[in-house]
């Protein structure tokens, strides 16, 4: 293969990775900018009696799940489960995060 062709074939691959990088990030911009403004993470919490102590005290692992709540696709099904006792583990990913708080606070009273 010459030059030229080893050349051309690298630069296609290139931007092949980078058009894959500019569409997932353009899918992910209009994830956010498209969402009603609703922080679920933040409702749901809100509804344990825990949001104060999880979302200002939690760091980065608190960051960490309101990043993936912005993010979620499942924001219809969040809204259509609104705080059963079940069932959240299926679709939310911020499920373990929920539980954990719910527990510490347990551990705590």
């Amino acid at each position: 293969m010459s030059t030229f062709g080893v050349a051309s074939a690298a630069l296609a691959g290139l931007l092949v990775v980078m058009g894959l990088i500019l569409y997932a990030a353009l899918a992910a911009t209009f994830r956010v900018v498209r969402g009603d403004g609703r922080l679920r993470l933040a409702e749901i919490l809100r509804r344990q009696g825990t949001a104060d102590e999880a979302l200002d005290g939690g760091g980065y692992q608190a960051a960490v799940a309101v990043r993936r709540c912005m993010m979620c696709t499942h924001k219809a099904q969040c809204d259509e489960w609104s705080g059963a006792k079940r069932g959240m583990e299926k679709f939310c990913p911020n499920a373990d995060f929920i539980a954990g708080v719910a527990r510490s606070r347990l551990q705590s009273t």
